[in-house]
């Protein structure tokens, strides 16, 4: 795969990213039900005093850093600013360790899985994965 290609594909999956973190934010901020296929694991997540950081719902932090990783991503589109790529990698670094260490919350202490944050997390190992792949190919 191309770096053009390749950077497209970091895009789309950041724009799904920032669908699915502002979908189950607005549902953190309303305090309403989450939809959720496998079963009440969504809603135990989302009641829970360990979804929020200083007050501030987990998924709005995936929302801004869904969206810091789009705009990136588009502004590489026009630029062979070697910082932008530099900036995605470190955003998808820290993604995985966010969704990583939320994963281990949800498992251990609040004793539930939400479908979407484990979509999200998914999402985020792979466009890790194709921001490194990207910097691979720029090298």
């Amino acid at each position: 795969m191309k770096e053009k290609q390749l950077n497209r594909v970091i895009f789309i999956l950041a724009i799904v990213g920032f669908v699915i973190a502002a979908y189950v934010t607005q549902s953190f901020l309303r305090q309403v039900g989450i939809i959720c296929v496998t079963g009440g694991g969504c809603e135990l997540v989302r009641k829970s005093p360990a979804s929020y950081i200083y007050g501030i719902p987990v998924p709005a932090v995936g929302l801004v850093g869904y969206a810091i990783i789009a705009i990136l991503t588009f502004l590489r589109t026009s630029s062979n600013n070697k910082n932008l790529l530099k900036g995605i990698l470190g955003m998808t670094a820290f993604g995985v360790a966010f969704t990583s260490w939320f994963t281990y919350t949800e498992i251990f202490v609040i004793k539930g899985i939400c479908t979407w944050c484990a979509v999200s997390t998914v999402n985020m190992f792979v466009l890790f994965y194709l921001a490194l792949k990207s910097y691979q190919l720029e090298k």
